[in-house]
């Protein structure tokens, strides 16, 4: 398996720059036509009510970097030089 040129991760970055904000303005699209209704809220509400687990305390970026780096030897390598 080969890695991708300098070139194609920064045509993929673009396109995957753009393909968010299509993504993100057809959602915002769909929720401002979304008329309010109470009974969604309400079962949001008690979802988050009922949730037992630990809080989340970060964005998980952080841990996503470490599991990227150890499925990765060779970006591992490059990282401890």
């Amino acid at each position: 398996m080969r890695l991708a040129t300098r070139e194609e991760q920064e045509k993929l970055l673009k396109l995957m720059n753009e393909t968010h904000q299509i993504l993100d303005e057809m959602r915002l699209k769909a929720l401002r036509g979304k008329p309010y209704d109470w009974r969604e809220v309400d079962s949001l509400l008690q979802l988050a009510e009922g949730y037992d687990g630990p809080p989340r305390l970060t964005s998980g970026l952080v841990e996503m970097q470490r599991i990227f780096m150890k499925a990765h030897p060779k970006l591992r390598d490059e990282a401890s030089k």
